[in-house]
């Protein structure tokens, strides 16, 4: 509802702000890569996973929303019309977690998501700016939900893992 009152403050291209008249819903669904959940007590871990490809800088309506943004504010919404065991996630006890390759990891300007993330993390208002919507939100709370392993970690892990790093 936010993105359907504010278009004009999100899009500028005319045939986009067309496009948008007479429609219900502006974005659809948020497709995260994993979802770790523990439907006893709602802890859930919410993971984006990334190789080589960057993140989405930009829905079609809202060029202003990035995919880390967006899947922060799927994880602060709880969403009881999702079918069981997703309705019991818990949006106080979710994490974000983001996979990505070390090389990466050490070299994050390299990425939009090295940019976005260590902005979250290290300014945590900077999320209240990419999500204006929420009010009454603890930034620093959510800053500190929010986690940034590689490939490698996993691998370190598991040997079994991630056998393409050979």
């Amino acid at each position: 509802e936010l993105l359907l009152n504010n278009i004009a403050k999100r899009q500028f291209i005319p045939y986009v702000l067309d496009s948008a008249y007479n429609k219900k819903n502006l974005e659809g669904a948020t497709n995260v890569d994993a979802l770790l959940l523990n439907p006893a007590n709602g802890f859930a871990v919410i993971t984006e996973a990334k190789v080589l490809s960057d993140i989405s800088y930009q829905i079609t309506y809202d060029v202003m929303r990035n995919q880390i943004a967006r899947s922060i504010d799927v994880m602060l919404e709880k969403n009881n019309t999702l079918c069981h065991p997703l309705d019991k996630r818990d949006p106080e006890r979710t994490l974000f977690l983001m996979i990505t390759p070390k090389l990466f990891k050490d070299n994050p300007t390299s990425r939009l998501y090295g940019y976005r993330f260590n902005e979250y993390k290290n300014n945590p208002s900077s999320l209240a700016q990419d999500l204006p919507h929420r009010k009454d939100c603890n930034w620093q709370n959510i800053a500190k939900r929010l986690g940034w392993l590689s490939w490698e970690d996993f691998r370190n892990v598991n040997k079994d893992c991630c056998q393409w790093l050979e």
